[in-house]
């Protein structure tokens, strides 16, 4: 009986260890600005298992959504109102270009980058950084 007590517990904390570690990036941020381009980095590029925070730190509540949400398309990301002082956290995306905007604001529109795992970006940065 202590023995089966012992594997459960020894089996609820690798999960719990594997499960702190899953999703563990740093995420990007992305801030919303009053003047354009109205998020900084307008173009934002991440790599594969990357999560995306928008952080509103202007006076005024703004959305991010995903282009793909009102074309028909996958719609692979979309916010509520992000009041001031608050933020937006997505999960990584898979690889591809997501153009967004906010619908409050429809002049606000930027792009987000997910990078594929071996894509020649990837590359040339890691052949950069092996070179100093």
């Amino acid at each position: 009986m202590v023995f089966a007590i012992f594997l459960f517990g020894w089996s609820l904390f690798m999960a719990s260890s594997a499960a702190a570690t899953v999703g563990s990036a740093d995420p990007v941020e992305i801030l919303f600005e009053t003047t354009s381009p109205y998020y900084q980095p307008g173009v934002a590029v991440v790599t594969p298992g990357t999560p995306v925070r928008w952080i509103n730190g202007t006076a005024s509540h703004h959305t991010v959504r995903h282009d793909g949400c009102v074309t028909g398309e996958t719609c692979a990301f979309q916010s509520l109102a992000v009041p001031p002082d608050s933020n937006f956290l997505i999960a990584p995306l898979p690889p591809g270009r997501y153009a967004y905007h906010c619908e409050l604001h429809p002049v606000m529109r930027g792009t987000l980058i997910v990078l594929d795992a071996q894509s020649p970006s990837d590359r040339m940065v890691s052949a950069v950084g092996a070179s100093r």
